[in-house]
């Protein structure tokens, strides 16, 4: 029997892929035991790690089971900020900062669960087709993280001439200060000099 083959870097590449258009949210509840309830007698509650697992964008489509440890590796993130008792980390631009975006449109998205640009640019094909004015917004979020990728290197060297202009203004306060103290300095020193030369007061003739 022939046996598939396939790497697996391109398979955790494609999964993650993937994953970039789910919002998964880890989190604890109660269940009833009832094992443990029918031992007792009564009703025994155990808290137990749960997911919860959609599609950004969708409102129906929800998965809540108990977490599986494959889930602990496959959203690490999420899962270790669960477990630090930390708020999952959004990476990426918040949607408030992108200037095309109305504060109106932030928390419609917001409610379908996109947060941030990047959110919007990975949004699954089946769910933009059925939200009015997303495939408009995805196409828009591919193309400012495409040019603030190719605005990167500019930004960059705009940084770096700012602060060699900030030094530059720096040593020249501080050689105009030097040149103001130096100027006083030697001032004095030829006041000084003046005095010691000179000519002294004839005296009165007898």
């Amino acid at each position: 029997m022939e046996t598939l083959e396939y790497n697996h870097a391109d398979f955790n590449a494609a999964q993650a892929e993937q994953d970039r258009a789910l919002l998964v949210k880890f989190f604890s509840t109660p269940l009833k035991n009832e094992e443990k309830s029918l031992v007792e007698g009564r009703p025994i509650f155990d808290d137990v790690d749960m997911i919860e697992i959609r599609v950004r964008g969708t409102k129906d489509n929800i998965v809540q089971r108990p977490v599986r440890s494959d889930d602990k590796q496959r959203f690490r993130e999420a899962w270790r900020a669960h477990s630090e008792g930390e708020k999952a980390v959004q990476s990426g631009t918040p949607l408030a900062q992108w200037p095309i975006m109305s504060s109106s449109q932030v928390e419609e998205m917001k409610y379908l669960g996109f947060v941030t640009v990047e959110q919007i640019a990975n949004a699954n094909d089946s769910v933009v087709a059925n939200i009015s004015g997303l495939q408009g917004l995805k196409n828009k979020a591919k193309a400012f993280i495409e040019f603030s990728k190719g605005a990167a290197p500019i930004e960059q060297l705009q940084n770096k001439l700012e602060a060699s202009t900030n030094e530059v203004e720096t040593l020249r306060r501080q050689l105009a200060e030097n040149q103001q103290a130096l100027a006083a300095l030697t001032a004095r020193m030829d006041k000084e000099e003046t005095a010691k030369v000179a000519p002294r007061s004839e005296l009165p003739k007898k």
